[in-house]
C-alpha cells in the first residue's frame, strides 16, 4: 500500500516549509522534520478584527512584549559569520516562508512528540530581526502559505494516525482570524487566498479553496486517486495521480488554469511504485520524484531526468533542469543530460538549501554545517549559544534555510546543564548570517509542569555567564527560581531559598528580588561577583528542584525586594 501524499504527523514536529507552499519534505530544501509576542515593531499591532461576514471566523488576542531595556537584553555579536536570533527551551523550533518573509515558530503537539509540547508560538523575521505577528492559539502547526507576513495562512493539524485535516488561521494586516475548515497542503492562490486538499477523514484529497472566488472545476480531479498537486498564485494547477479505477496503471498529470481548460498527459516514465513528490518552481517548471526516478514538467510535456542509484529522500532545484536529490543513504546525486551523477560529500547529509542562489549549504547527519565553495564542501562554524553556562557548548545543526545569498538561517540544538541543575535540558537556537537587533529567548514553561510543558511567547533575557565570562561582568545576577502567573497566591518570602542562604555571610548583603520577564515571575539576587552568584545558585538548588541561571544584567523593573539577614536567613523589615 502506498502512503498518502498529504503531510503526515512527524516524530519530532520540526516542520520545514517551501517558499510558496507546504506539501512534502521534498519541496522544502531542508531535512525532513525532526513555529507570542515579541520585540518592538515598526508599527503597533491593531486590535484583532471582528468581521461577522466570515462565517465561523474567530479573532485572536494580541500579546506584546516590548524590546528589552538596557541591562536586561542580549545584543548579539557576529561570531563565525552568524548571529544568534533566538535561543532557549524552544522545542520543535522551525521556520516557514510566506512569500519572501519568514515565519518562525516553536512548540506544538503531536502523537509522537519526544520533546516538550504545548500550543505553538509564532514570530516574524524581518530585515532587522524578530518582531511580533500576534498570538494565534495553534496546537499543531503543519503548514504555512501566503504573500508576506501581512497576509498568510497557517494550518493547525486535526489529524490522527489514519487521517489528515486542519483548522485554518489567517493573518491579514495585524489581525488573526480562524476558519474551522478541514484542509492540508496549503498553497498560495489567487486573490490572496489559499488552495489545498481536504483531510482524508472526510474526502479523497479533493481540492478546496478559501479566500478566493476562483475555484478549479470538478473535472480537474474527477477519477484520480488522492493526487499530489502543485498550485501557484497565478491560478495554475498541476495534479499527479493514478486513475482511481486502475490502481496499478501508470501515473497521469492534469493541468488547469483560469485561461485554459483541463488537459491530461501521461507520466508513465515515473513507473508506479510510489506516490510522486513535487518540487514547484513555476507553472512551466515542476519536478516529480518517485522512489528512484525524477521527471521535469515544462508546461506542455514531461521529460525523464534519470534514475538515481538509490531511494530518494528529498529533491532540491538548483537551476532549470538541474535537480539535486538527497538519497535515503544521505548521499547526493545531481541530474545531468546523461542522467544522475554522484556529488561527493564529506559525510551523509540530512538537509540542503541555497542551490537556487548558487550558494549551497548543507547539514550533515552528524549535525555539522557545510558550505559549498568552488565545488568543495567546507565545514562552517557556529556562533555559540546566547544562554548557556557551558564554556564549550556542542551545537548540532538540524535545519538550514537560505533566504538570500547573504541571509542563511540555521536551527541548531545543544544540551544545557547549568549550575545546580539535576538534569540537562535540550535547548534549540535560531542562527542567522545577517545582524539582528536582539537575541530573544523562548518563554519559560510553567514551573508547575516543568518536565513536560513548553512555554509560550518570547522574552528579552541578558547573557548567561560562564566561568570564562563571569569575572568580566560588573552586574552578576543569580536567577534562582520562577513561578507562573497562573499561581495567584504570593509565594511568601521564599522560605526554602532563605533557608538555603542562611549562615553564608561570605555572600555579603543579599536581597531577594522579584521581577517579571515574559509571562513568568522570577526571583533572584544581585551578587558582589561571579563566584558569589554561583554559590547562591548551588546553595538554592541543593535545597529544592530548581534551574538557576547566572546572568549579566539587572532586572529592568523590580516588583518586590526581600532583604535577608545573612546569619539567620530572616527577612529584614
Amino acid at each position: 500500500m502506498r502512503a498518502s501524499s498529504a503531510l503526515p504527523l512527524l516524530p519530532l514536529g520540526l516542520i520545514a516549509f517551501a517558499a510558496a507552499c507546504v506539501s512534502s519534505a521534498a519541496t522544502t530544501g531542508t531535512a525532513p522534520p525532526a513555529p507570542a509576542s515579541a520585540v518592538a515593531k515598526s508599527a503597533p499591532d491593531a486590535a484583532p478584527a471582528k468581521d461577522a461576514s466570515d462565517a465561523g471566523a474567530g479573532a485572536h488576542a494580541e500579546i506584546e512584549i516590548p524590546i528589552g531595556k538596557p541591562g536586561w537584553k542580549s545584543v548579539p555579536k557576529e561570531q563565525n559569520g552568524f548571529y544568534v536570533a533566538l535561543d532557549g527551551l524552544c522545542s520543535k523550533l522551525g521556520f516557514g516562508r510566506a512569500g519572501k518573509d519568514v515565519v518562525v515558530h516553536y512548540g506544538g503537539t503531536s502523537m509522537y512528540a519526544s520533546e516538550r509540547s504545548g500550543n505553538a508560538s509564532f514570530i516574524g523575521l524581518r530585515e532587522a530581526g524578530l518582531e511580533s505577528i500576534g498570538d494565534p492559539v495553534i496546537a499543531s502547526p503543519t503548514g504555512v502559505a501566503g504573500k508576506s507576513l501581512e497576509d498568510f495562512w497557517i494550518a493547525d493539524s486535526t489529524g490522527s494516525r489514519s487521517s489528515d485535516g486542519a483548522i485554518l488561521h489567517r493573518r491579514t494586516g495585524t489581525a488573526w482570524k480562524t476558519y474551522p475548515k478541514d484542509q492540508t497542503n496549503l498553497h498560495a492562490w489567487l486573490d490572496g487566498g489559499i488552495i489545498g486538499q481536504g483531510g482524508m477523514a472526510f474526502a479523497n484529497g479533493e481540492l478546496w479553496v478559501e479566500g478566493s472566488n476562483t475555484k478549479p472545476p470538478a473535472a480537474l480531479e474527477n477519477g484520480l486517486d488522492r493526487p499530489s498537486f502543485a498550485a501557484f498564485p497565478t491560478g495554475d494547477i498541476l495534479l499527479v495521480a493514478q486513475p482511481a479505477d486502475k490502481p496499478e496503471a501508470p501515473y497521469v498529470s492534469r493541468t488547469w488554469s483560469p485561461q485554459v481548460g483541463v488537459k491530461q498527459q501521461s507520466l508513465a516514465v515515473l513507473g508506479t511504485d510510489r506516490w510522486p513528490s513535487l518540487v514547484e518552481v513555476a507553472p512551466n517548471e515542476i519536478y516529480a520524484t518517485t522512489v528512484d526516478k525524477a521527471a521535469r514538467w515544462d508546461g506542455s510535456k514531461w521529460t525523464l531526468l534519470g534514475t538515481t542509484s538509490g531511494p530518494i529522500r528529498s529533491a532540491h532545484r538548483a537551476a532549470d533542469n538541474d535537480l539535486w536529490v538527497i538519497l535515503e543513504s544521505g548521499g547526493i546525486q545531481r541530474s545531468t543530460p546523461k542522467g544522475f551523477v554522484t556529488v561527493p560529500t564529506p559525510e551523509p547529509l540530512a538537509g540542503l538549501s541555497g542551490l537556487d542562489f548558487g550558494t549551497p549549504w548543507a547539514v550533515g547527519q552528524s549535525g555539522k554545517l557545510y558550505k559549498r565553495e568552488n565545488d568543495a564542501w567546507k565545514e562552517a562554524k557556529f556562533a555559540p549559544p546566547a544562554f548557556t553556562a557551558n564554556p564549550s557548548p556542542a551545537f548540532k545543526a538540524k535545519q538550514i534555510l537560505v533566504v538570500a545569498p547573504d541571509d542563511v538561517l540555521v536551527i541548531a540544538l545543544y544540551w544545557e546543564k547549568g549550575v545546580g541543575w539535576k538534569e540537562p535540558e535540550l535547548h534549540q537556537a535560531l542562527l542567522r548570517s545577517k545582524p539582528v537587533k536582539e537575541t530573544l529567548r523562548c518563554n519559560e514553561p510553567d514551573p508547575e509542569n516543568n518536565n513536560v510543558d513548553i512555554g509560550r511567547g518570547f522574552q528579552s533575557w541578558p547573557p548567561t555567564l560562564t566561568s570564562k565570562t563571569g569575572p568580566s561582568c560588573a552586574t552578576p545576577f543569580a536567577v534562582l527560581a520562577r513561578r507562573s502567573n497562573a499561581i495567584k497566591a504570593p509565594p511568601g518570602d521564599w522560605p526554602k531559598i532563605r533557608a538555603a542562604l542562611k549562615g553564608h555571610s561570605e555572600l555579603g548583603d543579599v536581597s531577594l528580588v522579584e521581577f517579571k520577564s515574559g509571562d513568568r515571575t522570577f526571583v533572584g539576587a544581585k551578587a558582589k561577583d561571579y563566584e558569589s552568584a554561583r554559590k547562591m545558585a548551588e546553595l538554592a538548588s541543593a535545597k529544592d528542584r530548581l534551574r538557576p541561571e547566572i546572568v549579566c544584567g539587572e532586572p529592568p523593573v523590580v516588583d518586590r525586594t526581600v532583604a535577608l539577614d545573612s546569619k539567620t536567613g530572616d527577612v529584614v523589615h
